[in-house]
């Protein structure tokens, strides 16, 4: 035992040294590489990062390292890498919706924002709905790691729906149906509502909006494995099911419009335009879907996956359908966790009161 603790000793260092020395050779024989870096950023860490980022594309232990030592800690800590926070029974969160809540100034300001878009929109005849998503760590709060986190998040919910309507914007908030579909809400993996949860919400919105003429059918039904995008901020997709991660399962089934009289058909113009993030833009959520189905009536889908619920808006606002032919309504998909963004809109915040009636417990949770 003690001689190879001695051959351990020399041979070890000579191991890693060589490695270093072949991975570097790898790194310099490479293709070139130019490492451009702004002179403003050199003493924020931009060369620091362009040599991280050069090192992780060339060299060859990276990737399964990577991946290895994400799915060690996993297993052996319950940590997931910065992005995502691991709750119970193999469920991952988005970090975002741990994030500190915004002030009641903060709130204010962004409702004040929705507003200004609300009578953008009625100058031009359309009128505004306002869908805020519930965060998932609300929601499926029985597999939260902490609890705490749940409720502020609830706070949230509860304070930007009471201030929303407080301004007149016309709010169906959706939180109540998702908790009590029967089954998830949103996927153990993924940021995303399932499909029952897409569909708690559509009922929310038919519920108090006028339906129209149209029959929607369900077509086949077919599933397909999900690895949830928050996997990638544990381990590798190979990885996971070796960690009790396994893909999901989604039930992809195809809404079509039943066969109408050519009159009534012809005289139901698409009236309704959905606008959002990706809950609403990809079409394997269901979400757009069962909107048309729930209402009896064409919906647009103008969600973009990617830009957050602001860009698609004023998109739209800037667009020559609005100019030209706008909607009679438009729906609008807010997922609440973006309001711990502080630069979600592009524009500096406006001056603007605190808003009467935020709760205590929202005002604790900011300090």
């Amino acid at each position: 035992m003690l001689a190879l603790y001695k051959v351990s000793r020399l041979v070890l260092p000579v191991l890693l040294f060589g490695y270093g020395i072949a991975a570097n050779f790898t790194v310099l024989t490479g293709p070139p590489t130019a490492l451009r870096v702004p002179h403003a950023d050199l003493l924020a860490g931009g060369l620091t990062r362009d040599f991280e980022r050069l090192y992780k594309n060339t060299l060859p232990h990276f990737a399964p390292s990577f991946g290895l030592i994400g799915a060690a800690r996993y297993a052996l800590l319950g940590e997931a890498r910065s992005g995502a926070i691991v709750g119970r029974d193999g469920w991952l969160f988005t970090s975002e919706e741990t994030r500190a809540l915004p002030s009641a100034e903060e709130l204010r300001a962004e409702v004040v924002r929705i507003k200004a878009v609300q009578t953008a929109l009625q100058a031009r005849g359309v009128d505004l709905v306002l869908l805020p998503l519930p965060a998932k760590i609300d929601v499926e709060r029985a597999h939260s790691p902490d609890a705490a986190l749940s409720d502020a998040m609830q706070t949230l919910d509860t304070d930007f729906t009471a201030a929303l309507t407080a301004e007149g914007i016309k709010t169906l908030n959706p939180r109540a149906a998702m908790m009590v579909t029967g089954q998830p809400s949103f996927f153990a993996t993924d940021t995303h509502w399932t499909r029952a949860g897409a569909a708690a919400a559509a009922g929310v919105v038919a519920a108090s909006l006028p339906h129209g003429p149209l029959t929607f059918t369900a077509g086949t039904s077919v599933q397909k494995p999900l690895t949830g995008d928050l996997i990638r901020y544990v381990t590798e997709d190979s990885l996971a099911p070796m960690i009790g991660l396994s893909p999901e399962r989604v039930t992809l089934t195809k809404i079509v419009a039943a066969e109408a009289p050519a009159d009534i058909f012809g005289a139901a113009p698409v009236d309704i335009v959905l606008i959002g993030t990706s809950y609403s833009a990809n079409t394997d959520w269901g979400f757009a879907d069962a909107l048309s189905q729930e209402l009896g009536r064409e919906v647009e889908n103008l969600a973009a996956v990617g830009l957050g619920p602001i860009v698609p808006m004023q998109t739209y606002l800037a667009g020559a359908e609005f100019r030209d032919s706008p909607a009679k309504l438009v729906v609008w998909e807010f997922p609440i966790r973006y309001l711990t963004d502080r630069k979600l809109w592009a524009e500096p915040a406006p001056a603007v009161q605190p808003l009467a009636g935020t709760s205590p417990a929202m005002v604790a949770a900011n300090g």
